[in-house]
C-alpha cells in the first residue's frame, strides 16, 4: 500500500469559533521546521484567542493557564501517537498500489487525531467562554463578522492560491512534481465543487447559533456550546454536507492519482519525510513545556 499525502480533516471547527481552533495539530503545518512551529504553539493560541476576545485580568490569567495545560497535554500524549502513526505509514510506502479504503483509513485516523485535540481544547476553554459578559459577547460577534468578511473576500480570489497550495502540499511529501502530476492538480482546482458563499452562510449560522446560546444561557447551554465547538457539523445543512462530501471525494481521487504516479525517487522522499516528522514529534514529546 502506498500511503502519502495526509489529507486535511474536513470536520474542522469553523474559524469563526470563539477559540479559533485552526491549526491545533501542527503536524500538518506547512512550516519548514516542525520544532520551531510547535515551540510557538502556546504563544500563537494565546494571541489568536485574544484577537477575538477582550479579556479582563483574571480571564487572561486563566487563558494562559489553560493554553499551557493544553500544550503540555498535547506534547506528552498526542505527539507520541503522531510519531507512531507516521512511522507506520513510512513502513508501507513501498507496498502495493493505493486503494480508496486505505486512503479512507488515513482520513479516519487524521480525523481522530483532530477530534481528540479539539475536544481537549474545548473542555479547557469553555469555562472562559461562559464567563464573558454582554459587552464582551458583542465584541466577539463583531470580530467574527469582520473575520467572515475578510475570509470571503480571500476565497473569491483564491483559485490561483489554491493551485499553489495543492502543489505546496504535494511537493512537501513527494518532492518535485512531474508535469503530469501538476496537470492533475490544475484539473482538480478547476473542477472543484467548493462554493465560498455556501461556506460563509454555514459559518454565519454557526456563529449566530453559538452567540445566541452564549447570550441567553438556556438549560443545558454549556453542553450545547461544547457540541458546537467539537462537532460543528451538527448544524450542517444537507446541501452543505453534500458539498463537503464531494470535496472529500475529489481530494481522495487526486491523492490516489498522484500517489499511483509517484516515481521511485518521490516514494523515497515521502518515506524520508514521514520519518523526519516522526523524529521531530518524538523529540518534542520529551521536551519540557
Amino acid at each position: 500500500m502506498t500511503t502519502a499525502i495526509v489529507p486535511q480533516p474536513s470536520r474542522l471547527s469553523p474559524r469563526t469559533a470563539i477559540l479559533l481552533m485552526a491549526v491545533v495539530t501542527l503536524l500538518f503545518s506547512a512550516c519548514s521546521s516542525v520544532r520551531l512551529a510547535y515551540g510557538h504553539l502556546d504563544w500563537w493560541m494565546d494571541r489568536t484567542v485574544n484577537n477575538y476576545l477582550d479579556l479582563g485580568g483574571t480571564q487572561k490569567d486563566l487563558l494562559q493557564q489553560r493554553v499551557d495545560e493544553f500544550h503540555r497535554w498535547h506534547r506528552q500524549t498526542q505527539l507520541p501517537r503522531y510519531a507512531d502513526y507516521f512511522e507506520a505509514l513510512a513502513a508501507k510506502v513501498d507496498d502495493a498500489d493505493t486503494t480508496p479504503a486505505q486512503l479512507d483509513a488515513i482520513e479516519s485516523q487524521v480525523d481522530a487525531f483532530w477530534h481528540a485535540s479539539i475536544t481537549m481544547l474545548s473542555d479547557l476553554m469553555l469555562p472562559i467562554v461562559t464567563q464573558l459578559n454582554a459587552e464582551q459577547i458583542d465584541q466577539l460577534a463583531e470580530n467574527i463578522r469582520k473575520e467572515r468578511e475578510k475570509s470571503l473576500k480571500k476565497w473569491n480570489k483564491a483559485q490561483r492560491k489554491r493551485e499553489k497550495e495543492f502543489r505546496k502540499q504535494a511537493e512537501r511529501w513527494l518532492g518535485d512534481l512531474t508535469d503530469a502530476q501538476e496537470s492533475m492538480i490544475d484539473r482538480q482546482v478547476a473542477t472543484t465543487t467548493f462554493d465560498p458563499k455556501r461556506r460563509d452562510a454555514q459559518r454565519q449560522l454557526w456563529a449566530e447559533t453559538f452567540l445566541e446560546i452564549l447570550r441567553n444561557k438556556p438549560d443545558g447551554y454549556e453542553a450545547r456550546l461544547r457540541t458546537l465547538l467539537i462537532d460543528p457539523q451538527t448544524l450542517w445543512s444537507a446541501d452543505y454536507r453534500n458539498m463537503q462530501n464531494q470535496l472529500r471525494t475529489q481530494a481522495r481521487t487526486l491523492a490516489t492519482e498522484i500517489l499511483e504516479s509517484a516515481t521511485a525517487e518521490q516514494r523515497a522522499h515521502l518515506k524520508s519525510t514521514l520519518l523526519e516528522y516522526a523524529a521531530d514529534f518524538r523529540h518534542l514529546a520529551t521536551q519540557k513545556h
